[in-house]
């Protein structure tokens, strides 16, 4: 299965292989997750601090050698509701392309979701940066073109 392809015809606006050695961690990151801006830590597992230390979950994601990192973009309209709603179907995809990938024989894989989503971790408690990302893997991350951008991962081996 072509990845990127798959990937486009499910609806995400962009897609990309890349290795998972290319991801930068950023540790300091974790104070996001501590300030409990989403309202998850230390009440999902999926998130710190029962998620892991940012240097366990480092490693962990580091075990994997390509990401398939997925990106969706919506029109800013400012709206916390819909910011959530708009999360909500950028992990619905990943969860349904991550089941393919499965069905095709890739059982070990890792997702760093957008935002906690059932068992999966978010890339910011990954410590993932992802503006250093979105530019390995040739996409926008942060710009001012009236745009939000939705990314998460799937890590596999190869």
């Amino acid at each position: 299965m072509d990845l990127v392809k798959e990937a486009i015809f499910l609806g995400f606006s962009g897609a990309a292989v890349m290795d998972t050695k290319e991801l930068v961690f950023v540790p300091e990151y974790r104070t996001f997750c501590e300030e409990n801006l989403c309202g998850c830590y230390n009440v999902n597992p999926a998130c710190p601090p029962e998620s892991g230390t940012a240097e366990e979950m480092k490693q962990r994601a580091l075990q994997y050698e390509k990401t398939l990192v997925l990106q969706t973009m919506q029109e800013d309209m400012h709206d916390s509701a819909q910011y959530k709603k708009d999360k909500l179907l950028q992990n619905k995809m990943t969860e349904e392309l991550a089941e393919k990938m499965i069905a095709e024989g890739k059982t070990d894989i890792l997702i760093m979701s957008a935002g906690p989503y059932k068992h999966n971790s978010c890339m910011s408690a990954y410590c993932v940066d992802a503006q250093k990302m979105a530019d390995a893997a040739g996409m926008l991350c942060w710009t001012d073109d009236g745009m939000v951008r939705y990314f998460s991962q799937i890590l596999f081996h190869e």
